[in-house]
């Protein structure tokens, strides 16, 4: 048998790294002790999460983490959203970044930038729509948040200033009958994709549908 040695520091280093990063499949009947629903409910159901609409949640696993990421699903053609949440999401001090179906095609046609649970914000209109399932994820360099999308029709990325950073920690919110899947957290670096497309704060008047119920 031929066994690879790494070095100590290089060891270290992969070890340290995989401590740091968070995984769920959610392949379970139940969430488990290591997430947390402060706010509406949350749970598995045929091996994805789905939840009570305006539900947000985050895993224990994830507190040292700021990016964050999880296959969306749409499972109808309702208003649904699916988001992932980076910060401190128990104390409401969180990055909130969605993506919605509103236009009754089970596409997503919408995304924004939120904080806290579904709170304030700018809400605007995709490129183009997105079919599911796709990919959703949020990074951050320094203020800056970066919204990728990844579908079967390509891959969109949106970047917003929040103005303030929110330290670590890592969820998932939910709306409708969305799901979400394999879900993944893990340290940031810092860089700023230069294909994606700024969002400036108020410069978009579309309406989300999910603040009118």
């Amino acid at each position: 048998m031929k066994r690879t040695f790494l070095p100590i520091g290089l060891a270290a280093v992969l070890c340290a790294t995989s401590a740091l990063a968070a995984h769920d499949g959610f392949n379970r009947a139940n969430l488990g002790p290591h997430w947390v629903i402060p706010f509406g409910s949350e749970f598995i159901n045929s091996n994805r999460m789905q939840g009570a609409s305006l539900s947000l949640g985050y895993d224990t696993q994830s507190s040292s983490d700021t990016t964050v990421s999880a296959r969306v699903y749409t499972t109808g053609t309702d208003l649904e959203y699916g988001a992932v949440a980076s910060g401190n999401i128990a104390g409401g001090n969180n990055a909130f970044v969605k993506i919605q179906a509103q236009t009754g095609t089970g596409n997503f046609s919408n995304g924004a930038f939120y904080t806290g649970n579904n709170g304030g914000g700018d809400f605007f209109t995709l490129n183009s729509e997105v079919p599911s399932p796709a990919k959703l994820s949020v990074s951050f360099c320094n203020t800056v948040a970066t919204m990728k999308i990844r579908s079967s029709a390509g891959t969109q990325v949106y970047n917003y200033d929040y103005g303030t950073t929110f330290g670590t920690g890592g969820g998932l919110g939910t709306y409708g009958s969305v799901a979400l899947d394999i879900y993944h957290s893990q340290p940031g670096g810092c860089s700023i994709d230069s294909r994606g497309t700024w969002i400036k704060h108020g410069s978009s008047t579309v309406r989300d549908l999910s603040l009118s119920k």
